[in-house]
């Protein structure tokens, strides 16, 4: 039992260690933004730079996978969204851009997510899902060691009690 205990703490510290957090850019817990290039704009920033339209969407994690993808609407980022600085846009801001030409119009007015996205999120739900599976096979293997324990506890004592009871007779 003491050996079971031992590779149940290895798996909790392998799934809950920072490599594949790390390596998809996404909190082992928690949330963090991310920004997907949409459309290059007309605009450009205080320093002149240019600003291109870009995506927000919030994920929230839980042992580093992407388990809740949420959009949070438009943005204005520079170097085609690689930035962690952006500018909120408004749904006013949107169309009054669209209008003066500086986004194109054929842009929604509220942001689609992609597929990248929406695979994040149902790649996260796989994760929780074989996770709870494989807790649910290991107590039901725990729960079938135990029974039979028993049975063969219970089988040994009647067994003995025979013989007990034979022997007085």
């Amino acid at each position: 039992m003491r050996a079971f205990g031992l590779f149940l703490l290895t798996i909790l510290f392998a799934v809950t260690g920072p490599t594949q957090a790390v390596a998809q850019d996404t909190p082992t817990f928690g949330t963090s933004l991310s920004l997907t290039f949409v459309d290059e704009t007309g605009l450009t920033d205080m320093n002149g730079a240019a600003l291109d339209l870009c995506h927000l969407a919030q994920g929230r994690s839980l042992l580093g996978q992407g388990v809740w993808v949420t959009s949070k609407g438009y943005v204005l980022a520079p170097n085609q969204c690689l930035s962690d600085d952006y500018f909120t846009l408004t749904g006013l801001q949107l169309v009054q851009a669209q209008a003066d030409g500086d986004i194109a119009a054929d842009v929604p007015a509220a942001p689609e997510m992609t597929a990248a996205q929406i695979i994040d999120r149902a790649r996260g739900y796989t994760f929780m899902a074989l996770v709870g599976g494989v807790i649910v096979l290991l107590g039901l293997v725990v729960f079938v060691i135990l029974r039979r324990r028993a049975a063969v506890r219970r089988y040994y004592e009647t067994l003995a009690a025979e013989e007990e009871a034979g022997a007085a007779a």
